[in-house]
């Protein structure tokens, strides 16, 4: 029974919210046909963005929709597609020509996607950036033997855009020297929901500085906060560029360089950043409509070139889901 459907009549007890609704019922019947299934609210809120819901034979793609007793519904579902669970480790990346933003003798900087890591994990068998543009390097210049790629710094998982690398050791301690000494000045653009009891307005400047240390342990999701004591310092400096009643949009130059840091100070100012359920983030609009990443994505860096000295400035174009959401930010708040 790979494809069948479900036809659900609401009662006055249920919940009125369509994906509410089918998280409560769609356990029981799916248990009915094929025995126990996590029905998570992510996945249900992905069966019905994906269309396989109708209400009174018309199909309905927003969680949010509020149903009655009077309405009859319909999932169809594949259970191929609903039971398999897609894991981090699954992420396979190719890198394109596209990917990299410069490339010298002596430095490469790419542009990382959403959804992969920076570098190796604890799981061996998930793929990383830096494993990535090592084969990539080598079947574009068909060497026999892996080239070398230095790592400098990181990029949270969720987290896209500007990343630099080094291709020769010879630059490494210069590149070091430009991190250790705050020489590159990084950009981020973030999505962070509109404060409640702040009115921001288009070119405010405000800065964060405290200290920032690890609040779950090392054996669990590894999760940051602002610390008094045995943390490390963090200061980012932040400007409006657009704003809106649910979220704005903000530039983040962090002057140092502390794990979540962009995402703690954002999360600090009651601001997380859309999609960051981590730190108390939003995963859809008031429409209903999902969020598909954490809206974080590192969009330059400025620095001296470790050799020539010459001031180089590269960019990472804004990424489709994020650019989208701009553009319909009118009518999806």
């Amino acid at each position: 029974m790979p494809v069948f459907s479900l036809t659900l009549i609401p009662n006055s007890s249920q919940p009125s919210r369509l994906d509410q609704f089918l998280e409560v019922t769609l356990p029981n019947e799916l248990k009915k046909r094929i025995g126990e299934v996590l029905c998570s609210r992510s996945k249900i809120r992905r069966l019905i963005i994906a269309g396989a819901v109708k209400i009174n034979g018309v199909r309905e793609h927003r969680p949010a929709r509020n149903i009655s007793t009077k309405d009859t519904i319909i999932v169809t579902l594949d259970t191929q597609k609903f039971l398999f669970e897609k894991k981090p480790e699954d992420f396979i990346l190719e890198m394109t020509e596209s990917s990299i933003l410069f490339e010298d003798e002596h430095l490469i900087i790419v542009n990382k996607p959403s959804g992969i890591p920076t570098e190796a994990t604890i799981v061996s068998s998930r793929d990383h950036l830096h494993a990535v543009l090592k084969r990539y390097l080598q079947q574009r210049d068909k060497t026999r033997n892996e080239p070398y790629v230095g790592l400098h710094h990181r990029l949270d998982r969720e987290t896209s855009g500007v990343i630099l690398f080094t291709k020769t050791r010879t630059v490494n301690a210069a590149v070091h020297k430009l991190f250790l000494n705050q020489n590159i000045v990084k950009k981020y653009n973030a999505f962070a929901i509109s404060p409640k009891n702040i009115i921001l307005s288009i070119n405010d400047v405000f800065s964060v500085e405290n200290k920032i240390g690890r609040l779950t342990s090392k054996s669990s999701r590894g999760k940051w906060g602002a610390v008094e004591e045995e943390g490390d310092i963090a200061i980012t400096d932040f400007t409006i560029l657009k704003t809106s009643s649910f979220f704005n949009h903000i530039q983040a130059m962090p002057r140092t360089g502390r794990t979540h840091q962009i995402r703690v100070h954002l999360a600090g100012l009651d601001m997380p950043i859309l999609g960051d359920t981590l730190y108390e983030g939003p995963q859809s609009f008031p429409s209903g409509e999902t969020i598909s990443r954490i809206c974080l994505h590192a969009s330059s860096i400025t620095f001296p070139h470790p050799v020539s000295n010459e001031v180089i400035t590269v960019s990472a174009p804004l990424p489709q889901e994020m650019k989208k959401i701009l553009e319909e930010s009118s009518r999806i708040l």
